[in-house]
């Protein structure tokens, strides 16, 4: 959240969690993975359309691509990557150790109470073998807003595990095997014929296989080879209604199934440096639902896709020039009952980067990327839940998506600017993201308006996916870090705008203006860290006429926190957010936002 031009969409009854890239988000705009494995998780409702599972506890890094310039990660991504890597043993062992773990247990108070906590466990039985296993639980009690109401069904219980081997039988291999698996549990709905209260039991499997090899005495071969399955179950029981409802179970599967292999072969010739890129990629999404009594079926319906690739990129370095050249190809097939469709294209990029003085960079980019329609957005039909009891209808005819992006911007990079040791970075970027085919719910409704009291009101009304002619998002990002050792700051920000050029009407995916300062000192020779950061986001008003409803307000939220490392392997946190005890709701989330809510932790590390 703490990075311009990206946001999360988050539901309080839901702890899925949806993110958001430069305005586009839902269906597979924003490629998600942990540890390579594609998380295509997507059920209709009101929320977003397109989520992921995942516990926090056990993950060591994110990497974050703005755009559709990400070749090597796959199909779709016209809006960005995000890129989960879970711990290695590495992380937990220390070089000589054997054995070792790393137990960790945190509180919440305030306007939330609860708990969670993980250990993890790891071994090296010998120097090409290493282990471990995680356990991690989470349990929160719903909590209130800035003025004390009761968010309903904000509450949740979460188990999950992790285990992984990694082996390294040669110089410069390394094969890794990995599972991951998460059970969450909780209720939403309002107990109503429209939203009728389900108990929810959320299971996720993450299976993950990766290979790679590389050696600074062989520059041609620089191998990466994965697989993966990921399955994401919903399993929901009615506890609310009458008859043949109360009672009723229903369920949302999607498995998705994929590889990829890439290679870079480094060459020199003279002053001129090569690297060159290439590789394929396929996965393959599996849908399957059923809801007996009810249409949720036929609102998720069940369905294939297969999506697959290939790309080779150039990366030619001179002097001060950074010159990229790539090339992708993607098709895909798509069926579902006796509908199929299927599509495929070639996709350019280009980026040059120039760096006139040191620490100081200057580049442009131009990119395009292909987006294939899900399994939803071509096979939904159905009827809305009463009262608005209008038609989804299917659209077998929808074109893939394209993304063609413009960006410039400039990277700072220097060190040693006001003392010794110290360091300041900083990137500013603008960009436009013109998408043709861009695909958008319609909703038509010719005759008296759906839900006036009007007999059959609805009965003309629909929803339906269309490709929109063109899209066009244009924004600016900023982000500047300078630490001095004992104090640091930064300043971060975005304004996006995006527009649908078809009917001249604001999109309805681009999140407000956000501008986030923070600051901090370190004290005992910076084993203490205390610092703060003041949130600013605007309001959302700019929105189609049909979405008024969602505007958002502005608000300001302070957070505090202060991090004590004990000894090397052991340290004591505090996090204080929202101290100012506001009450307020982001864009686009299902309701308000928690009011203050502290956190206070401890986590240890010891090895032998």
């Amino acid at each position: 959240n703490q990075i311009p031009g990206v946001a999360t969409q988050e539901n309080p009854n839901d702890p899925a969690t949806a993110i958001n890239i430069r305005g586009l988000q839902d269906f597979g705009r924003v490629a998600v993975t942990v540890d390579g494995a594609r998380q295509n998780f997507q059920r209709s409702g009101h929320n977003a359309n397109g989520a992921f599972f995942l516990d926090p506890a056990f993950v060591r890094s994110i990497d974050v691509t703005r755009g559709p310039v990400a070749n090597i990660y796959g199909s779709g991504a016209i809006g960005g990557v995000v890129s989960f890597e879970t711990v290695d043993p590495k992380d937990i062992l220390r070089p000589g150790e054997r054995a070792a773990a790393e137990i960790g247990a945190t509180g919440v108070f305030g306007r939330q109470s609860g708990a969670f906590g993980n250990v993890i466990g790891a071994v090296r039985p010998t120097e090409w073998a290493a282990g471990l296993v995680g356990l991690s639980f989470r349990s929160l009690n719903p909590y209130r807003d800035g003025q004390g109401n009761r968010i309903l069904d904000s509450d949740q219980d979460l188990r999950s595990g992790l285990g992984k081997i990694v082996l390294t039988p040669g110089e410069g291999q390394e094969l890794k095997l990995g599972g991951q698996y998460q059970r969450y549990e909780f209720t939403n709905g309002l107990g109503t014929a429209a939203a009728p209260r389900r108990e929810n039991e959320v299971t996720t499997q993450n299976y993950t296989a990766q290979y790679s090899f590389s050696r600074p005495d062989i520059p041609w071969l620089n191998l990466k080879v994965s697989a993966y399955n990921t399955r994401t179950e919903t399993d929901q029981t009615q506890v609310s209604g009458t008859g043949a409802a109360l009672g009723a179970k229903r369920y949302f599967n999607i498995e998705t199934t994929g590889f990829d292999i890439a290679n870079t072969s480094k060459f020199q010739f003279g002053a001129l440096g090569l690297d060159l890129t290439y590789g394929a990629d396929w996965f393959e999404d599996r849908v399957k639902t059923s809801d007996p009594v009810g249409n949720g079926d036929e609102t998720t319906p069940s369905g294939k896709r297969q999506v697959y690739g290939g790309f080779v990129q150039a990366h030619f370095k001179y002097s001060i020039f950074d010159l990229i050249a790539g090339l992708r190809y993607d098709s895909y097939e798509l069926s579902g009952g006796r509908t199929a469709s299927d599509g495929q294209r070639v996709s350019p990029k280009v980026t040059l980067g120039v760096t006139p003085i040191q620490g100081l960079q200057v580049y442009a980019t131009y990119a395009e990327g292909y987006r294939a329609p899900s399994v939803t957005e071509t096979l939904v039909d159905g009827l809305h839940p009463a009262p608005a009891s209008f038609l989804f209808r299917p659209n077998p005819n929808l074109k893939p998506e394209v993304g063609k992006t413009v960006e410039a911007g400039v990277n700072l990079k220097y060190d040693n600017v006001l003392q010794a040791g110290d360091r300041f970075r900083g990137k500013l970027s603008v960009f436009q993201n013109d998408v043709t085919n861009f695909i958008d719910g319609v909703f038509t409704d010719p005759g008296a308006p759906c839900g006036s009291p009007v007999p059959r009101a609805c009965a003309d009304a629909f929803f339906v996916y269309q490709n929109v002619a063109k899209a066009k998002l244009t924004g600016i990002e900023g982000e500047f870090a300078y630490d001095a050792g004992r104090w640091f700051a930064s300043l971060s920000g975005s304004s996006i705008r995006g527009d649908n050029e078809t009917n001249g009407q604001p999109l309805q995916s681009i999140y407000p203006d956000k501008l986030t300062v923070g600051a901090g000192l370190r004290f005992l020779d910076e084993r203490l860290t205390v610092g703060g950061r003041v949130t600013l986001v605007d309001e959302q008003r700019r929105l189609p006429a049909s979405a008024l409803a969602t505007a958002s307000k502005a608000y300001a939220l302070v957070d505090l926190y202060a991090d004590y490392k004990i000894t090397p392997d052991a340290r004591a946190f505090v996090t204080l957010e929202n101290v100012g005890d506001v009450r307020y709701k982001r864009f686009r989330d299902g309701d308000n936002s928690p009011g203050f809510v502290g956190k206070i932790g401890f986590s240890t590390r010891f090895g032998t």
